[in-house]
């Protein structure tokens, strides 16, 4: 998978916390076009500045501690799923008068993670804190988004 990354770094200003709900380490939302909206608000409200620079994990397989195994089928649906909702996100933002550039990053965990990040941006760290979040939550593989503040930087994940 090539990585694509955008020929200026833009950063973002979060001057708000993300807001879940309470006593809940994310928010599961019904589907892709509600995590776009959903996620698309959070941005707006919360930037400082007219754009976003978005880091996109996609999987490339999925040995991790939460999922043993995701067969080919189910991890190709993954990705195209991702590829999806990245695209409407960008669209969804640059509607919204945000400037928004993405880079993608192969992952070796069985989800795909979107996250408005800034300078200085750790995405190691952001994937293991998602991975971390997600042992407790007793999900099964299949049609969740989950939108996130993890390290104070607006995040959405796709298992």
């Amino acid at each position: 998978m090539t990585t694509v990354i955008a020929p200026h770094v833009l950063s973002n200003s979060l001057s708000q916390p993300l807001e879940l709900e309470p006593n809940a380490p994310y928010n599961e939302l019904g589907c892709l076009e509600d995590a776009v909206q959903a996620f698309t608000k959070v941005v707006v409200d919360s930037s400082t500045s007219s754009t976003v620079q978005l880091h996109c994990s996609i999987p490339l397989g999925a040995q991790s501690p939460i999922y043993v195994c995701l067969d080919l089928h189910d991890l190709n649906h993954l990705r195209s799923k991702s590829l999806m909702l990245i695209h409407d996100l960008v669209k969804s933002l640059r509607s919204s008068g945000i400037l928004a550039t993405y880079s993608l990053t192969p992952a070796h965990s069985p989800l795909c993670l979107v996250c408005a990040c800034s300078p200085g941006f750790n995405a190691s760290r952001i994937n293991t804190r998602a991975l971390a979040m997600l042992q407790n939550a007793k999900l099964d593989i299949g049609e969740h988004v989950l939108l996130a503040n993890l390290e104070r930087y607006p995040s959405l994940i796709v298992i």
